[in-house]
């Protein structure tokens, strides 16, 4: 077993270094929100707002926050350390938002692969707190997550009590840092459930399931238009940024819903687990108005009807259980 779960390790290893930067593919999921502002020849630039919160919106849910383990805690003494790692889909189709909003443009993955370090202590009463590292493959960003969890009906394996599932409550945050054109913030809350099923006293099966809500909560650099030449009929004189305002700094919402099969044996630990980001339409407001504007003038608002694709992530952890 121990063999195996090396095995596992070094796979998820090999992953975090084929999507690794490199000379040629360097930064390629790196932000550009910049791109997101069109200028003309003559100065004027206008904001396409809607696209860049759908961008936004697909982005952060390759960053959001994974479960990756049954309703159950650790126990009071319990702790687990792993090594995971998440596939997520990136939308095939109307590709223009990940082109103008990932640099170099024009040139981005099929997938974001997030490897992470994953921590979790178990607590007295049935709660858990955890922590993750996480970094986006072939991109500077590092995401640090928060979570912590109370299981509400653990415990409970003896007599007409024994046949119920273990049933869950957690709050998550990850924090996303390495990138100056955004502040972004990511809240997750979830319930899951799941029940384990021994073989042979040795080895455990623990199917797991259950919802979870995504807020991403935005705050874009005032200033971010740091590109001479794009579009290249374009170019500001040096030093000359345009104010980014107008992009605003929406709250995203997003509902993911998942299930995992959790394999133990001894102190080891794999876990699977297939997250479904659902499709989601909201109201955004449309910018149609230019860059500069006039002495007095004021912004001209619209509303629209935006929609943000299906998206599925894949993880895989394998990690000590003790």
């Amino acid at each position: 077993m121990r063999q195996m779960a090396m095995r596992w390790i070094l796979a998820l290893g090999a992953l975090a270094v084929a999507f690794a930067p490199t000379q040629t593919r360097a930064n390629r999921l790196d932000l550009s929100l910049g791109r997101f502002v069109e200028c003309d020849a003559f100065g004027r630039c206008s904001p396409r707002i809607a696209e860049y919160e759908k961008f936004l919106a697909e982005y952060a849910f390759g960053l959001s926050p994974k479960i990756l383990a049954p309703a159950e805690t650790l126990g009071y003494s319990g702790f687990y350390l792993g090594l995971e790692g998440t596939l997520t889909t990136i939308p095939v189709s109307e590709t223009y938002r990940w082109k103008a909003g990932t640099a170099p443009a024009d040139s981005y993955p099929g997938v974001m692969f997030v490897p992470t370090i994953h921590m979790r202590k178990g607590l007295p009463w049935s709660f858990e707190i955890g922590g993750t590292i996480n970094y986006l493959a072939q991109s500077e960003v590092v995401a640090l997550g928060m979570d912590v969890k109370w299981s509400l009906f653990e415990g409970y394996r003896k007599g007409l009590r024994g046949g119920l599932p273990d049933v869950a409550a957690r709050g998550s945050v990850v924090r996303v840092l390495g990138q100056s054109d955004v502040d972004m913030t990511i809240v997750g809350v979830d319930g899951s459930i799941s029940y384990p099923f021994g073989i042979g006293g040795l080895v455990t099966l623990t199917p797991y399931g259950g919802a979870q809500y995504l807020w991403t909560i935005v705050r874009v650099e005032p200033l971010v238009y740091r590109e001479e030449g794009n579009p290249p009929t374009f170019e500001p004189p040096v030093g000359d940024r345009y104010n980014m305002t107008g992009l605003s700094g929406p709250n995203l919402e997003r509902l993911k819903l998942f299930l995992g099969l959790r394999f133990g044996y001894e102190v080891l630990s794999i876990t699977a687990e297939l997250g479904w980001g659902v499709a989601k339409e909201w109201e955004t407001s449309v910018v149609d108005q230019t860059y500069p504007l006039p002495t007095g003038a004021s912004f001209d608002e619209t509303q629209t009807q935006t929609d943000v694709g299906d998206q599925l992530n894949i993880s895989l952890g394998v990690g000590l259980d003790f």
